[in-house]
């Protein structure tokens, strides 16, 4: 065979196409449907329609849905997401409550010389809104959501304070609202956002950081 014929065989390369603003919410509309589907959790949405947003052609935007379904192909309605539930109201005494919930969050919780941790990152819920009452004595209450996730909290403390940290960042469409009340007796109230994988302990997340910027080691000879 010749060359010519070689070169003639060759597939041709495939055109970049470039991603309009229309393309883009079009894709982050779809991830929003999964996450009521359940497909996604809202650490994952939060990081694919970031991608979304961020993505210069057609085919960036392909790779975000190739393991999704495609819409109108046969796939049932979206319904209510469903799996394993915990109690709709939780307390107890000596003890933690801490809690990752992927679909429905505890309505109220409560503890007795302990602190209440609820992390709401790796939720999946077709909801517009999301109520929690929390409360302890001699303890913390503290709330976690993705980054994006539009969140409040109000209540009182006494001999603690009331703290709200959430990255300055755009809402993410589709996901809940998080309101919650709290209240503390000799602890903190507070609300905060995470990155998806991100640790919600403070030190491993510091130490994870200091990791990350330590530089590599040249071989051993």
């Amino acid at each position: 065979m010749t060359d010519d014929a070689a070169e003639g065989t060759d597939a041709a390369p495939v055109p970049t196409v470039r991603a309009s603003d229309q393309e883009r919410e079009a894709v982050v509309t779809r991830l929003q449907t999964a996450v009521g589907e359940g497909r996604l959790d809202l650490g994952e949405f939060g990081q694919r329609a970031a991608a979304a947003y961020a993505a210069a052609t057609t085919a960036e935007l392909d790779q975000l849905l190739a393991d999704l379904p495609a819409p109108g192909t046969g796939q049932p309605p979206v319904v209510e997401v469903v799996g394993e539930r915990g109690p709709r109201r939780l307390s107890t005494v000596f003890g933690d409550v801490r809690l990752s919930p992927t679909t429905g969050p505890p309505e109220r919780a409560s503890t007795v010389f302990g602190d209440v941790r609820i992390d709401l990152r790796g939720l999946r819920t077709s909801a517009d809104t999301l109520h929690l009452q929390l409360g302890t004595v001699f303890g913390d209450v503290e709330v976690i959501v993705s980054e994006g996730v539009d969140a409040e909290i109000e209540g009182w403390t006494v001999f603690g304070d009331r703290r709200t940290e959430l990255a300055p960042v755009h809402r993410l469409p589709g996901t809940p609202r998080v309101l919650v009340r709290g209240w503390t007796v000799f602890g903190d109230l507070r609300l905060r956002s995470l990155a998806p994988g991100e640790s919600p302990s403070r030190w491993r997340a510091l130490l994870d950081r200091l990791a990350a910027r330590r530089p590599d080691l040249p071989p051993l000879p």
